[in-house]
């Protein structure tokens, strides 16, 4: 056995534009007393106590999944299968960024629970998007955004156009019931997973205006260490499944000694970097108190620790992209107040474990109307310094100023 130790880490600080995100979940949101009720009723199990304790303990109050939990094992609904989710998420990501799928030089998925095990999960991905062009897929859970990420810049680096990332679980499916009853990791799985699929649309960065990904980086913590999560049957080494299928099996004492760890070792990498102090925290989404967990270890208010798992439960390889979407999402609508506090904070970063969202933005164009021309002249000199905006125009005529935020050659006015 080796000893642990502290390798270097890859990085880059160079920006990437991002230019849309997508969300795809299956149903409706199931909360967990819901779930654990119907499952104790179906199949005559005693449960709920457990399960509820469990669900308080990490926070999880509803999540999605994929299948109906009307038999021991059963496969995803019909539009809800991984590939599906993953090609419906790229879809919505494609439209936020005003792009055809042919526009892509690139499709990049990662996932841990493929509808098959060859040909790759992003192929079907491709076949149901039409797209032609080239595609790789990574196996990996929830460092599979990182992966993904790192593979992206350097393909952006060799000067390809847009590329898209999509992560998707649908691990719901690796779950049966009755193993809950016999195995407390099983009820851990059935409480904690969800399922889903989040894309990203990249693009090299240039003078438009629009959110970046920054100083993106990858490491471990060292060799020596048990995996916290495995799902050890259906593999070459262990082709026969022991139980009948292949289900996730939880280390619980490996995830207590190295969880912490791991996430303060990716808080000290994305300090290293470079990338500056950090407004937001959007952590791996283990549970819904992920928030709770880290702010003491990492100095911060818990309110700055974005946490989306309460709702959504633990998605995996979707988990990081879901989680950016939605922020995302919520600081469009305060786009104008972030706008305004730019002078006084000019870099406004959310910093994720394996890469930095720099939200800072440049070259805003910005219309200035009024009849007052010193008052102009004073506004149009103030919004010059800040370094953030372009001045469009100055000085227009009464009622200009919202005819060109309505169509959009200026982004204020």
């Amino acid at each position: 056995m080796t000893h642990p130790f502290s390798p270097p880490f890859w990085s880059d600080p160079a920006p990437i534009l991002v230019l849309g995100t997508g969300a795809a979940l299956p149903g409706e949101p199931i909360s967990s007393e819901e779930s654990l009720t119907a499952v104790e009723g179906r199949f005559g199990l005693a449960l709920h106590r457990r399960g509820m304790a469990i669900a308080h303990k990490l926070g999880i109050r509803t999540c999605h999944l994929c299948r109906n939990m009307r038999a021991r094992l059963e496969a995803p609904r019909k539009g809800h299968r991984n590939p599906e989710l993953a090609a419906i998420a790229v879809q919505r990501a494609l439209g936020e960024a005003g792009l055809a799928v042919h526009d892509l030089s690139y499709l990049i998925g990662h996932t841990a629970t493929p509808a098959r095990l060859m040909p790759p999960n992003i192929g079907q991905v491709a076949e149901l998007l039409d797209y032609g062009g080239p595609f790789v897929e990574f196996r990996q859970a929830c460092t599979g955004f990182a992966n993904a990420l790192v593979f992206a810049q350097g393909l952006l680096r060799a000067s390809a156009g847009p590329i898209a990332i999509v992560g998707s679980e649908t691990g719901s499916v690796f779950f049966d019931p009755v193993r809950a009853a016999e195995d407390a990791g099983q009820l851990v799985n059935m409480v904690q997973m969800g399922d889903g699929a989040a894309a990203i649309i990249l693009t090299r960065d240039d003078d438009r205006v629009g959110p970046r990904l920054s100083h993106v980086y990858y490491g471990q913590i060292g060799r020596g260490r048990v995996p916290g999560l495995t799902v050890a049957d259906g593999g070459s080494y262990t082709p026969r499944c022991s139980i009948g299928f292949p289900e996730f099996q939880h280390d619980f004492a490996a995830i207590h000694r190295s969880g912490l760890e791991l996430l303060l070792h990716c808080a000290a990498a994305a300090e290293r970097t470079g990338g500056g102090a950090a407004d937001y925290v959007l952590p791996h989404q283990a549970n819904g108190r992920m928030d709770t967990i880290l702010a003491r270890p990492l100095g911060l208010a818990a309110e700055r620790i974005i946490v989306t798992a309460g709702r959504l439960g633990n998605t995996g390889s979707a988990a990081m992209w879901l989680a950016l979407a939605q922020v995302r999402a919520t600081l469009k609508l305060r786009d104008r107040v972030a706008i305004s506090l730019l002078a006084l904070v000019p870099a406004v970063q959310i910093v994720l474990f394996g890469y930095a969202v720099n939200l800072d933005p440049k070259n805003v164009p910005i219309a200035i109307a009024g009849s007052d021309g010193s008052f102009v002249e004073r506004a149009a000199r103030i919004v010059g310094e800040t370094g953030y905006f372009r001045i469009m125009g100055k000085a227009l005529p009464s009622g200009s100023a919202e005819r060109i935020g309505r169509d959009r050659a200026a982004a204020f006015s």
